[in-house]
């Protein structure tokens, strides 16, 4: 086989010879898979031979080389798109005797192109539609980089801040985000909990956060936090945030007049409790006056007795009319009396004083900042509130241990530890005789775990979960409105915490709640 030969048939190309009619002289070994016949046009597809012919007829009359794209017959009998080229081969005179015709498959070239036209479509559409997401979200989103530096900023994001994006991009977020508020005092970056998210390389949902404005006010804020890898904010982390401000105030305000709207329900028997150690102040103090009238006549007579106008009066006289004035006044009975009398009242007003030191203090209002309270004391001042409301029905026993003070919003506890209270006192009502409400309090780890347990019918199982759902309740129309044991799970969720039920049918109930020490959840 001569040199021109073997390169022919090693080129990965079908190469043809044919004369200006169409008739095969010669097909390299890759030509040869294609079957190729008398004629080059029969390894066509049928479906593009009539326009290969038509563009060949009119090329080949104007003797000029040309190229063409079509469909040809593969070894396996299927057909590949294929790039053609002709080129005549002319005689002495300029006259074509011969066609050279190479075709290149590009089935594969052209799916890889198609391909890479589709993702480069693909991911323009995709970076549109992000960018449309972005703009049009209601919620505030940034990106950040590993670094935890501002990448980019949504419409909703720099409206809430009061910046433009180009102000903040290559920021740290925590910086723009942080930055000194009108106090002028600037937050030190260890207590930036989305750094110490991002930093995690954690994923997080609802983390409650204060931003600054760039007027320098301040505005509440709920957090999710996405990372796109690992480490410092791994290759950076998207942040979507909402503004709570207001949502946070509604929720303190509604908090608040159901705190007012309980006091009501207890009015009575707050009235009561209030009524009770006035009464008997009232009763001791008007024996006091009738004391005092007593011992001033008698001190009268005394002083009688005295005068040196009495002159030559015996002295047995004398002491004769003071002691008729003791008689009268019975000075023994008023001697042993009038401390008691005394005593009495003082333990009164002192039992209406802590009765208003409880309603003041369960009433408080909170603030939107958590402070650190004496759970201990809260549950106490709860139990003194609505004493009368239990003291009927059942006996309540407190086995508080000892616990650190703990970061929360006292008020809102206090509302969830009445509704405990009080729907055990419900559950109890019904009982054969007295019943039992035990109230304990314990440290476990750097959790507080508070359990309020009842010996009343249970909570049957299949509703368990269900009256922790809004508007759920299990009292008669009028006695409850379902929103107790929701808003419970709320405050604990809000805290950090988590509220459990534990019950037996015909044994009893108990609810356990768990605080974190820190107002921080469980790692």
């Amino acid at each position: 086989m001569s040199i021109d030969a073997r390169v022919l048939a090693a080129v990965p190309h079908g190469i043809w010879v044919m004369s200006a009619s169409g008739e095969v002289a010669y097909a390299n070994p890759r030509a040869q898979q294609c079957g190729a016949g008398e004629s080059w046009f029969s390894v066509v597809h049928p479906e593009d031979a009539e326009a290969v012919r038509r563009e060949a007829a009119d090329r080949h009359a104007r003797l000029e080389p040309y190229e063409l794209t079509c469909r040809l017959r593969a070894h396996d009998g299927t057909f590949r798109r294929h790039e053609a080229h002709f080129v005549p081969v002319r005689d002495d005179d300029g006259l074509p005797v011969q066609w050279i015709v190479t075709a290149t498959d590009i089935s594969d070239r052209d799916e890889t192109h198609a391909l890479l036209e589709t993702l480069v479509a693909e991911r323009g559409q995709a970076q549109a539609f992000r960018s449309v997401i972005m703009e049009d979200l209601a919620e505030g989103l940034f990106t950040v980089d590993g670094d935890g530096n501002i990448t980019s900023m949504n419409r909703a994001a720099r409206e809430m801040l009061g910046w433009e994006e180009k102000e903040l991009l290559g920021l740290s977020a925590h910086a723009a985000l942080h930055a000194p508020a009108r106090s002028g005092t600037a937050r030190p970056e260890r207590e930036c909990e989305l750094r110490r998210i991002g930093m995690a390389g954690l994923s997080v949902q609802m983390v409650e956060e204060t931003f600054t404005r760039r007027d320098g006010s301040t505005f509440e804020v709920v957090c999710s936090i996405a990372p796109l890898g690992r480490g410092d904010y791994g290759s950076g982390a998207v942040i979507t945030f909402r503004d709570v401000t207001e949502a946070r105030r509604a929720e303190v305000e509604v908090r608040h007049d159901q705190k007012l709207e309980s006091l009501g329900r207890l009015s009575a028997g707050l009235a009561h409790e209030i009524n009770t150690p006035i009464q008997f102040v009232g009763d001791n103090t008007r024996f006091l006056a009738d004391a005092y009238r007593d011992m001033l006549e008698l001190l009268l007579v005394y002083r009688a007795c005295m005068e040196p106008s009495l002159g030559e009066v015996q002295w047995d006289e004398r002491t004769r009319r003071a002691s008729e004035a003791e008689d009268k006044a019975d000075i023994e009975y008023l001697a042993a009396e009038i401390p008691a009398a005394v005593s009495q009242s003082l333990e009164g007003v002192e039992r209406v004083a802590s009765l208003v030191r409880a309603m003041k203090s369960f009433s408080y209002k909170d603030s939107t900042e958590k402070s650190y309270a004496d759970l201990n004391e809260a549950i106490r001042t709860t139990f003194t509130v609505a004493r009368n409301e239990v003291k009927y029905v059942a006996d309540v026993r407190l086995e508080l241990g000892d616990l650190p003070d703990v970061l929360c919003h006292r008020g809102d506890l206090n509302q969830v530890f009445l509704n405990l209270l009080v729907n055990a006192a419900d559950a109890l009502k019904d009982k054969d005789g007295r019943g039992e409400i035990r109230i304990r309090s314990a440290v476990d780890g750097d959790t507080v775990v508070i359990g309020f347990a009842d010996n009343g019918p249970g909570i049957p199982e299949e509703i368990q979960q269900s009256i922790f759902e809004p508007f759920f309740t299990t009292k008669e129309v009028g006695k409850g409105t379902g929103q107790g044991l929701a808003l419970a799970r709320a405050v604990l969720e809000q805290h950090g915490g988590s509220i459990e039920v534990r019950s037996t049918v015909g044994e009893g109930t108990e609810f356990v709640l768990r605080l974190p020490i820190n107002g921080e959840p469980d790692a």
